[in-house]
């Protein structure tokens, strides 16, 4: 659950770093500039996001941090999608980049208060494969949804309705009981 839940979240920022521009100028009308300043306010975001994780962590459930990151990407993707207002590309920015930049390394983190030191190479290992289908398929979705219908709004809102239900793997994904 760990895995399919950090791979649809990787379908969702591979997706964002392939097309959110083209979207953005081709799509919502903007120019590349200001496409290009949305693009910091998420990565600002991002950087926001990590230094929150390095204290939360600690003090709340990286499980359901997640989950919760899972819904703000969901949200972030439905505001780029749908963007009448640059307050709507901001608000992408923020809710993509802090749970960009929150939701990742609690990915390792997760795994390791689940699975031990011991263990985290074999689980990585094994969650590689899952992730890599994320990664790829998250531009591939977007970009074959886009050429089909023109533009980028059901390849988007697919991503965000998956991004959603990411949050449903990460709730599901509890600490299993190992032998000792």
């Amino acid at each position: 659950m760990l895995a399919i839940g950090h791979g649809l979240a990787l379908l969702v920022v591979s997706a964002v770093n392939v097309h959110a521009i083209t979207h953005m100028k081709e799509g919502l009308g903007y120019s590349v500039t200001t496409a290009s300043w949305v693009i910091l306010i998420m990565t600002f975001g991002q950087l926001a996001g990590v230094l929150m994780g390095a204290t939360m962590g600690d003090w709340f459930d990286k499980r359901k941090v997640a989950a919760l990151c899972m819904l703000a990407h969901g949200i972030g993707m439905l505001c780029l999608t749908y963007a009448d207002h640059m307050a709507m590309l901001v608000a992408f920015g923020v809710f993509h980049g802090i749970a960009w930049g929150l939701r990742g390394p609690f990915m390792q983190a997760i795994r390791a208060d689940y699975f031990g030191r011991n263990a985290i190479g074999l689980i990585m290992g094994l969650s590689a494969a899952i992730i890599a289908l994320g990664q790829i398929a998250g531009p591939m979705i977007a970009g074959v949804l886009a050429d089909l219908t023109g533009d980028y709004r059901l390849g988007f809102s697919l991503l965000a309705l998956l991004a959603a239900l990411g949050s449903l793997s990460f709730m599901l994904a509890t600490k299993p009981v190992l032998p000792k």
